[in-house]
């Protein structure tokens, strides 16, 4: 088995709040099929018998968009049995699914709930969320549930002309060493990708139609890792650090402080 520190499914890819500058350009609200466990099952049977991450999280976009989140977690646990489960979610959704705390104990899974603002609208509405998270904590000795302070360390992930995002011009391993993503291998067509930022850049390109922009010719140009790659090529994938492609990424933590995350504005 092959050890890596973290591995990551989209549930979903679009999301109900706007988060700008979303390292998964989930604030760009791309449509996208949602996967099913059919769907799921396939692309994990490709890895889990050669892949041992530490962690493997379900996200998205928002994954509660998913009816078939259940089923997912599920799945999840069935194919990565020795990994930390982990979902993660904006919490808004999260009544939807009254049989959700059982599940999360069944499969040993935790629930990471994200915060993504200050803004007075949001708050109010995301103090719902947590007296439903402090609910279930009552209701159900063990479960686990974080509150994560997401909007803390939110930082800027390109640039913005004509309403277009830009990419940085940076040096690889500059971006690389002040990068949040360094662990945050995605699978998603059944290949691994290094980073969300280029593993759903397609989605972004044809959403905005951003095909005339040279300077994303870095991303078009990247090679995700397929299933049939060898062992040694795997290693190989998930030991390089720093790529080309991390120059389009800032070389500096810019503290990004996004609107109202519940109302679509203009990119800035």
């Amino acid at each position: 088995m092959i050890d890596l520190p973290a591995l990551e499914y989209h549930v979903a890819h679009g999301c109900n709040l706007s988060c700008q500058q979303c390292s998964h350009y989930s604030n760009f609200h791309v449509a996208g099929k949602l996967p099913t466990i059919e769907d799921a099952d396939v692309e994990y049977s490709n890895w889990s018998h050669r892949l041992k991450p530490t962690r493997f999280a379900l996200l998205g976009g928002e994954p509660l968009l998913n009816p078939q989140i259940i089923g997912h977690i599920q799945l999840a646990r069935q194919h990565w049995s020795d990994s930390h489960l982990m979902l993660v979610t904006n919490g808004f959704f999260l009544h939807r699914f009254p049989k959700l705390p059982e599940i999360l104990l069944e499969t040993n899974c935790r629930l990471e709930v994200s915060q993504h603002g200050t803004h007075e609208a949001y708050v109010q509405r995301f103090r719902e969320v947590k007296h439903l998270v402090w609910r279930w904590r009552e209701e159900y000795p063990g479960i686990q549930i974080k509150i994560r302070q997401s909007h803390r360390g939110w930082m800027r992930q390109y640039n913005v002309e004509d309403g277009k995002p830009i990419p940085f011009e940076s040096k690889p391993a500059a971006a690389y060493r002040v990068c949040m993503q360094k662990t945050c291998t995605q699978l998603y067509r059944s290949m691994l990708w290094k980073c969300p930022a280029l593993a759903y850049f397609n989605q972004v390109e044809a959403k905005l139609n951003l095909h005339h922009l040279p300077q994303w010719q870095p991303f078009r140009d990247y090679h995700a890792c397929p299933p049939d790659a060898s062992d040694a090529e795997v290693h190989r994938f998930l030991q390089r650090k720093a790529i080309p492609q991390c120059g389009l990424c800032p070389s500096d933590r810019t503290k990004f402080v996004h609107p109202n995350p519940l109302q679509r504005s203009a990119l800035r």
